[in-house]
């Protein structure tokens, strides 16, 4: 980087000042230039208002195309489906749609996604929400190693390994070589048997009309998988029968096998449909052939595994799996590799996510048809857990189980210096550990050789490098392969939408690719501990809140205490005393007396004087005795007390209006109070609450309360950890334009078209944001005149914006001129 003599010289006087010099001034001067490499722009960067206004627009966020298929639990039974069918069909079954960014709270819904852990473990997470929101012009469309494929919007998160951890990254970040995390196992707690009738749904009349029924229960054993994967590979289904079609005898022996268990006729013929004889078995049953049919499809373009497969135990996948690789797989111990190929492109992707099951990773590949190739380092796995019935393919397989093979797909990166200073501590040589530590590549078999030889070097010298190694083995069992992005491309998108889920904990969920993917603005996040106190909009829709300067929100405070209040004890008390309460919190029970026609509430000790002050306010009697209140309205009927009992219950008695649940939680040494609800101005005459640290997130309030100064810093304040939360790297320029605009003019604007852009005096800049016809419309109709003296309205039309030589217009006194001349 080029710097001026103006820079330089800034930089000399700061060390001459500090008395920096040598290697130390080296150091600041690399510093130096990271600072400004941050603060300049790209040729064409939006800035400035333009910058700020766009902030508030979601229209560009990320999200997956429609067509994008995902992984879905509910009930513990797999689902795969198109995320933009799934978000939809929540859309119609609510009935409604927001504008702009549809958000839909699904966190009562039970419904999981596969999710990576920050130790690079898959679990089932909880699918808190779901959005929709309008597609942009190109998505990304990303090819792996692998042959994997997602389709996003450039600003999706992803999620890369960086210094030992999984961060997320936009795709607009993303470059080929990049790695990106594919889900190699897939953890299940698995159904043992399937109800027959769940395949016949809507077609009931044909189980109960069938000439040779089918159990009730359908026990997913090995037996049933083998028969589904020899389907998948060899079958054809009609109406009235399945035929299968093979001509090794283990193979057909087992479909006789097979078919005599459930006291099925089959008959048998000999085929010449290829270049050679071929066997074909019959199968006569209109039911199996219905229900293979419905869950296996029929036609080769049409196969699929059943979704029922995806939750089945380990025996039917083993047997599925066998069968299918009994059909139409095959070994090559020469290339060192298993395969298997077919026309449908959804059966060799559901092939590859039930070897998942097992933790095998299959590369896709795509020529005249779909293949699927597992590598020689998974053969043992295979050969333990699914195998071949045919014997030719068992032998290959033995074969290729004694060969050795190196594997480019499975391959870590950022892992920094981890191996060279381990290496360096224990007095290894570095040599050997440099050349992919600065390739920063390394395969999972070299990270197990590493961890042994680690081990028993510190073992033998007694060094503690545990810690490295705790680090070595997350990686090494990973549940993820970081499979090399080969491939980025534009493509247009399917649909009108695009769509995400908001997903619990990391916010990650997996495609039915396998690729791990990450919601980069979650919509909610649970502000409690145990019981979950309220939802606290974060991410998106915060920022939205935040720009729109919305007044309806999730409302919270964080209340601090100064230190001789901090205690758990005291904590308590005042949250106690700050909760609101209204009269159904503070009585045993309530009824009507119906033969004098009166309230009568059972109160607790020592809150009735509270309920009696607030209903004198009220038209009514009120006596008491004990701890019973009797209250009275003067017009006595049953319809008029019903109405006073509910409107009572609901009556505020005592605490503080607004705050409407407290939870205390310890955070570092000190204890604090978080609320759902807010009231800031009673909150801060707290006795030992802590008025400097105290915190709402209500923008107005605080406006009320502490000015508007106070607002504009919350408002920048806000959208900063709001965007930190996300790792989403927005100059903070940005930020303070925006609350600056927002609050120029002494109170709380909107960016948006009820606030600061539809206040705007050029006609242009308005109809530039939003509602262009109206504004134009109105103008015309209006007669407004606009003097393009802003930065929006000359740039639309092609002229020189009003800033810096722009803004200075210069004059020709051309009698002064013809004077000097004269002279």
């Amino acid at each position: 980087m080029e710097l001026s003599q103006k820079i330089m010289q800034i930089f000399e006087d700061f060390c001459k000042e500090n008395n920096i010099t040598g290697k130390q001034k080296e150091e600041k001067f690399e510093q130096y230039l990271e600072i400004l490499e941050k603060s300049y722009y790209e040729p064409l960067e939006a800035v400035g208002i333009i910058a700020a206004q766009s902030i508030s627009e979601p229209a560009t966020q990320m999200s997956c195309d429609y067509n994008e298929r995902v992984i879905l639990k509910k009930n513990g039974v797999i689902k795969i489906a198109k995320i933009g069918e799934f978000v939809d069909g929540i859309v119609n079954l609510l009935g409604f749609q927001a504008e702009g960014w549809d958000v839909y709270d699904m966190s009562t819904d039970d419904i999981y996604v596969p999710s990576i852990t920050d130790k690079e473990k898959i679990e089932w997470k909880r699918i808190l929400a779901c959005s929709r929101h309008s597609s942009p012009e190109n998505l990304i469309k990303i090819t792996t190693r692998s042959g994997r494929e997602i389709t996003a919007t450039d600003s999706h998160s992803f999620v890369i390994r960086k210094n030992n951890s999984i961060v997320p990254i936009a795709g607009s970040d993303l470059h080929i070589g990049c790695r990106i995390p594919v889900m190699k196992y897939l953890p299940e707690n698995c159904i043992s048997v399937v109800e027959t009738k769940h395949f016949f749904v809507g077609d009931e009349h044909m189980l109960h009309n069938a000439k040779k029924p089918l159990p009730e229960i359908l026990e997913l054993d090995e037996d049933l998988g083998w028969i589904f994967g020899a389907y998948l590979a060899e079958g054809n289904a009609t109406k009235n029968y399945i035929s299968i079609s093979n001509v090794d005898d283990l193979f057909l022996t087992r479909v006789r096998k097979f078919s005599k268990g459930f006291g099925f006729t089959f008959n048998e013929y000999d085929n010449y449909r290829g270049f050679a004889k071929g066997h074909d078995i019959r199968i006569n049953s209109t039911l199996l052939s219905y229900i293979m049919k419905k869950s296996c499809g029929t036609g080769s373009v049409n196969k699929r595994i059943p979704s029922f497969a995806y939750s089945a135990k380990e025996g039917f996948v083993t047997g599925l799996l066998k069968g299918y690789f009994d059909g139409d797989g095959n070994v090559s111990a020469t290339r060192g590799v298993i395969r298997a190929s077919s026309i449908s492109k959804e059966l060799i992707d559901g092939v590859c996510l039930l070897l998942a099951r097992f933790g095998i990773f299959a590369t896709k590949h795509h020529g005249k048809e779909y293949a699927l190739v597992i590598s020689q380092k998974y053969s043992d796995i295979f050969r333990a857990k699914i195998g071949f019935t045919i014997r030719k393919k068992a032998i290959a397989l033995e074969d290729l189980s004694s060969s050795n093979r190196q594997d480019f797909i499975d391959m870590f990166s950022g892992f920094d210096n981890l191996f060279y200073n381990t290496a360096k501590k224990i007095g290894y040589p570095i040599r050997y550990v440099n050349n992919f530590t600065k390739r920063q590549k390394i395969g999972r078999s070299a990270i197990l050789k590493y961890i042994n030889l680690f081990e028993r070097i510190s073992e033998s010298r007694g060094i503690d490098v545990k810690k490295n190694i705790s680090v070595m083995k997350k990686m090494a069992y990973s549940d993820v392969v970081w499979d090399e992005i080969v491939l980025i491309e534009k493509v247009a998108p399917s649909s009108r939408y695009v769509y995400d889920f908001t997903v619990d904990g990391t916010e990650t969920f997996t495609t039915f690719d396998g690729i791990i993917t990450h919601n980069t603005m979650r919509t909610y996040t649970l502000a409690t501990q145990k019981d979950r106190l309220s939802k606290v909009t974060q991410g998106l829709p915060r920022l939205i809140e935040i720009f729109d300067a919305k007044k309806s929100l999730e409302k919270q405070m964080k209340i601090y205490l100064t230190p001789e209040y901090n205690t758990k004890e005291k904590a308590r008390d005042i949250a106690d005393d700050i909760k609101s309460k209204k009269v159904r919190d503070v009585i045993e029970s309530d009824s009507i007396d119906l033969v004098d026609l009166k309230i009568e509430l059972d109160v607790y000790e020592g809150k009735k004087e509270n309920i009696i002050e607030l209903v004198k306010k009220v038209n009514v009697e009120v006596s008491s005795r004990g701890n019973k209140v009797f209250i009275k309205p003067k017009k006595s009927d049953v319809r008029t007390l019903r109405k006073l009992r509910a409107k009572l219950l609901d009556a505020h008695v005592d605490g503080i209006k607004g705050i409407e649940e407290v939870i205390v939680v310890k955070e570092g040494d000190e204890w604090m109070i978080q609320t759902a609800g807010t009231n800031l101005k009673k909150i801060l005459k707290i006795p030992g609450v802590d008025i400097a640290r105290t915190r709402s997130n209500d923008i107005f309030q605080i406006y009320e309360v502490l000015g508007i100064e106070a607002a504009r810093a919350v408002i920048f304040n806000e959208a900063r950890v709001t965007l930190d939360e996300q790792g989403l790297d927005v100059d903070l320029r940005h930020l303070c334009l925006l609350a600056d605009i927002m609050t120029v003019n002494g109170d709380v604007k909107a960016i948006g078209r009820y606030g600061v852009s539809g206040a705007k005096t050029s006609v242009l800049a308005r109809a530039n944001f939003e509602e262009t016809k109206k504004h134009l419309v109105n103008a015309s109709f209006n007669g407004e005149k606009d003097n393009l003296s802003g930065v929006i309205e000359n740039v639309l039309v092609v002229q020189i914006i009003p800033v810096g030589t722009g803004g200075v217009q210069l004059k020709v006194d051309i009698d002064k001129m013809t004077s000097k001349g004269k002279d």
